[in-house]
């Protein structure tokens, strides 16, 4: 099950890359893959947010039903408003204390800058709220939060915590390169290529996918409808984009991981 979880993951973190590369924005990358992230997770809702200099602001929240969004909706608060100063100075504090994830039982932390307690009570007790999970989202260094991923649960859901972890990593290697670290913003397109973010034509990412679905070269080649010949230059090319030499090195580079 984690073998196959890790290699969907892969697969999508290839997809969103190549959609970063092409300039589309990334609210937009990520609610092409809403139902796949929420379910991974086991997650009601996922919400990014990122830093703006020093404030911390919501950039979009993925809600497959808007149970959120109607309920802000109802007060006339826009997700985007929302003031996220108890959200950011708890999560600071837990994570310079070593903790790899925030997690709470309640909303409050969220929305309290921005809306009464009894407003946040009734929305947990109507949808029966469980927990949010807030991970850190590093930068390319590796040195800084650059913003939190949250994870949402209603009704007695469990999250997969061995999917958040992976799909922190995963999200955190995309949304990295909107992060100014000159200025501490984030911006919401890419306007430059990351230079360990290579360009692969549409054969290439074709024999990518094979080849991390454990093909062999003459399941691919026959796959594709070409000579093993051919397969095993499109690996070389693959190999020398990625600037690795073996298939484990390039599993990790693509999910995050050092090579």
């Amino acid at each position: 099950m984690h073998e196959e979880t890790d290699l969907n993951l892969l697969k999508k973190t290839i997809v969103f890359q190549s959609c970063l590369i092409a300039g589309h924005s990334i609210e937009a990358i990520f609610r092409t893959e809403c139902n796949y992230l929420l379910g991974e997770s086991n997650a009601n809702m996922i919400a990014l947010c990122v830093y703006q200099k020093e404030q911390l602001k919501l950039e979009f929240i993925l809600d497959k039903h808007s149970i959120l969004h109607d309920f802000l909706k109802r007060y006339q608060i826009q997700s985007h408003t929302l003031v996220l100063d108890t959200l950011k100075e708890k999560s600071e504090k837990r994570i310079k204390s070593g903790e790899a994830y925030y997690e709470t039982d309640s909303l409050q932390d969220l929305l309290i800058d921005s809306m009464p307690k009894h407003k946040i009570k009734y929305f947990e007790e109507m949808h029966k709220f469980t927990k949010m999970i807030s991970y850190p989202l590093l930068s390319l260094e590796g040195k800084e939060v650059v913003g939190y991923l949250l994870f949402c649960y209603l009704d007695n859901a469990e999250p997969n915590m061995n999917a958040l972890g992976k799909i922190q990593k995963m999200v955190e290697r995309i949304v990295s390169p909107f992060h100014d670290e000159k200025t501490n913003t984030f911006r919401s397109r890419c306007i430059q290529v990351v230079s360990d973010v290579p360009v692969l034509t549409t054969k290439e990412r074709h024999v990518l996918k094979h080849l991390l679905n454990a093909k062999s070269y003459a399941q691919i080649a026959e796959a594709m409808h070409i000579s093993v010949n051919t397969v095993k230059t499109h690996i070389k090319n693959i190999y020398s984009k990625y600037d690795v030499k073996s298939k484990l090195e390039l599993s990790n580079k693509i999910s995050g991981g050092k090579a």
